[in-house]
């Protein structure tokens, strides 16, 4: 093994190097691997997600979405019509819902993060690490896609 310390995933974006485009990451910027680690960032940043569930807005700007219950598939939706209760409800705060509204599939991860910081200020900072864990989080549970 080399002498040279290897970095750790971000936690944010799960990629090698930062998760912010245009930042070089500490030791062995220039790499191979750190140019592929800086492909990998600038296309999540501009990646447009889009939403996979049915959701509805609730007072004050919040939202909640809608998980089915059984899954999406033709058995889940069966099921489902025969209960009272399809679908989980999954409240999302307001920074989660302004995120979740903006993820329409035509607005890049790099726009949502300058209007979150527009829409919230000190408050969501630093917003782009927020944003990254929180799409990274919808990312996971399916409710998003890229």
């Amino acid at each position: 093994m080399s002498g040279r310390a290897r970095s750790a995933p971000d936690s944010a974006t799960g990629f090698r190097g930062t998760g912010a485009p245009g930042v070089a990451s500490g030791a062995g910027a220039g790499t191979a691997s750190d140019a592929v680690a800086f492909e990998r960032a600038a296309a999540f940043w501009n990646a447009r997600p889009r939403r996979r569930l049915d959701w509805r807005d609730l007072d004050g700007g919040r939202c909640v979405v809608l998980r089915p219950r059984f899954g999406e598939g033709r058995i889940g939706r069966w099921l489902a019509s025969r209960l009272g209760n399809p679908c989980y409800r999954i409240r999302l705060d307001d920074v989660g819902s302004f995120i979740w509204k903006a993820c329409n599939g035509e607005t890049p991860l790099t726009r949502i993060a300058g209007r979150l910081r527009d829409e919230f200020g000190e408050r969501v900072e630093p917003a782009e690490e927020r944003l990254a864990r929180f799409v990274q989080s919808l990312l996971r549970s399916r409710m998003i896609e890229m």
